[in-house]
């Protein structure tokens, strides 16, 4: 029987745990959903139900699959979830999630502290906001102060879940690079902010490396979740960077793109001085050497869905009525219109824009719409609009390091229309790989496990491409068109920022 790595995926309202062999297989996945509690800005959750959650995922999988097997356990999560604990380990709050923005005007107090410019190359994060843990922190400092003094440390989740499982307190460089008191620069806890922000750094989790062991699991853990004692647990990274991992994007040059709710645009780099001119997030990736740029662009699935629950209501019956996926019918709807969607363009920025322009009120749409214009041009049109701000933001990265693949390893709900793919490669003129594992966090996280545990020396080790995977290769006869559609797409793009500008 080959090893298997268990592997705990804390997403924003699910936790994900898999088994993963040493041909870094996924094995069996178990899927816990939850709901967040919401009050005003606040976002928060019960810590016990992230613990009670990841133990039924683990009872579940170990069911599956059989404790024997089971060499290694390895947490990849979300960044920014903050939670106080006391010297015993007890929480002292509901897990503050990244979500929650409660720590706004804290951060306009860090911002006098220190400059944006200094504050974006010492972490790499664009700006200091609510959203950051350092200004939770600080919230809890001035808010909370009986709940600040009690806390003997701010875990992030991932330190949660491996304290829970060992009973060891720690955390590790990946998840930290998102907190605003991480220095990328150093590798190190950003303490000179924390000092200048009157802050406790002692209340900081001692800092690990990512895929590093922890130790053994509690005696009492491993009796109660089915699992031998001398199992080890090992550090992981955060989810994008774990599914940046997994797909292989772990190498300089490498790029991979995430159509989901949200378009996020991965490329691993060198690691090199912050660009402040670019504003473009750059994470600490699983190591010291290697960077990880993270464009983010806030609408991309979500505007599909958007379009579909507000216009699409026949399809929808339909699909219903069939028992097609309706994102399937939308994919062959689309196939019917021809390229450039009968000189439609959409502008898929919907509520903002991250990168490549920092403007929140910026808004898009359909433009340039004639009577011969039907649904169909209006889903492709959509579809183009995304493979667009893919191009810009992945022009934007060459820019800043001109070492990218001619490919893009494609993830996420977005890649699994074969029409959509088809439209990014003619854009952007780059082989599209979309691989056959779609938990590519998972795949990462146990990756990380097994370098951690030494089964692998490297991870150029590790085949990650799989019999099942699928290349969409740019047709050269298309290049011409949407290279003119591109243009027009970023023309009308000026005119709607100007035109915003000159309203301010």
């Amino acid at each position: 029987m080959k090893d298997v790595f268990l592997t705990i995926d804390v997403g924003t309202t699910a936790i994900k745990v898999c088994a993963v062999d040493e041909s870094f297989q996924v094995l069996t996945c178990q899927n816990m959903e939850y709901q967040l509690s919401t009050e005003r800005e606040f976002v928060t959750l019960s810590p016990q139900i992230y613990w009670e959650n990841t133990k039924k995922g683990i009872l579940e999988t170990v069911k599956a699959v059989g404790k024997e097997v089971i060499k290694g356990i390895t947490i990849t999560t979300q960044g920014e979830t903050l939670l106080p604990i006391d010297e015993k380990g007890i929480p002292l709050h509901r897990a503050v999630v990244w979500l929650d923005e409660r720590g706004k005007k804290q951060a306009e107090k860090i911002k006098q502290l220190v400059s944006e410019e200094e504050f974006y190359t010492k972490t790499g994060i664009p700006e200091c906001n609510g959203f950051c843990p350092i200004s939770k922190i600080l919230w809890f400092q001035e808010e909370e102060p009986q709940i600040y003094e009690r806390t003997a440390f701010f875990l992030l989740l991932e330190d949660y879940i491996i304290y829970q499982l060992t009973g060891r307190i720690v955390t590790e460089k990946s998840l930290l690079c998102t907190t605003g008191y991480f220095n990328i620069e150093s590798d190190s806890l950003w303490t000179e902010l924390l000092e200048k922000a009157e802050l406790d750094v002692g209340k900081i989790p001692p800092v690990l490396e990512c895929g590093e062991v922890v130790g053994e699991l509690l005696a009492e853990v491993a009796k109660e979740l089915l699992l031998n004692q001398e199992t080890k647990v090992v550090t992981g990274a955060m989810d994008q960077v774990c599914g940046a991992i997994g797909a292989g994007n772990f190498k300089p040059g490498e790029l991979t793109e995430t159509t989901g709710t949200a378009l996020c645009i991965g490329k691993t780099i060198l690691k090199t001085p912050v660009r402040v001119e670019y504003k473009v997030p750059v994470y600490r990736h699983f190591h010291k050497d290697l960077q990880l740029l993270l464009p983010v662009c806030m609408t991309a699935g979500m505007a599909l869905k958007w379009f579909k629950d507000n216009f699409c209501r026949f399809e929808v019956e339909e699909a219903a009525r069939t028992g097609q996926d309706i994102y399937d019918l939308l994919s062959d709807l689309a196939k019917t219109s021809p390229i450039l969607s009968r000189g439609v363009v959409m502008l898929p920025y919907l509520a903002g824009s991250l990168q490549p322009y920092q403007s929140a009120n910026l808004r898009g749409g359909f433009y340039q719409v004639s009577l011969e214009c039907g649904l169909a041009d209006f889903v492709r049109a959509l579809m183009e609009g995304v493979g667009y701000m893919l191009k810009e933001n992945l022009d934007l990265l060459e820019e800043i390091q001109e070492d990218g693949e001619n490919h893009i390893l494609s993830m996420g709900g977005g890649a699994k229309s074969g029409i959509w793919c088809q439209i990014k490669a003619d854009i952007t003129q780059r082989k599209i790989i979309v691989r056959e594992e779609s938990e590519t966090a998972s795949v990462g996280a146990a990756m990380l496990c097994a370098l951690g545990l030494g089964t692998i020396q490297s991870f150029e080790e590790v085949k990650v491409e799989g019999k099942g995977e699928k290349s969409y290769l740019p047709i050269k006869e298309n290049e011409e068109l949407y290279a003119e559609g591109y243009e027009k797409y970023s023309l009308l793009l000026r005119k709607l920022i100007e035109n915003e500008s000159d309203h301010i």
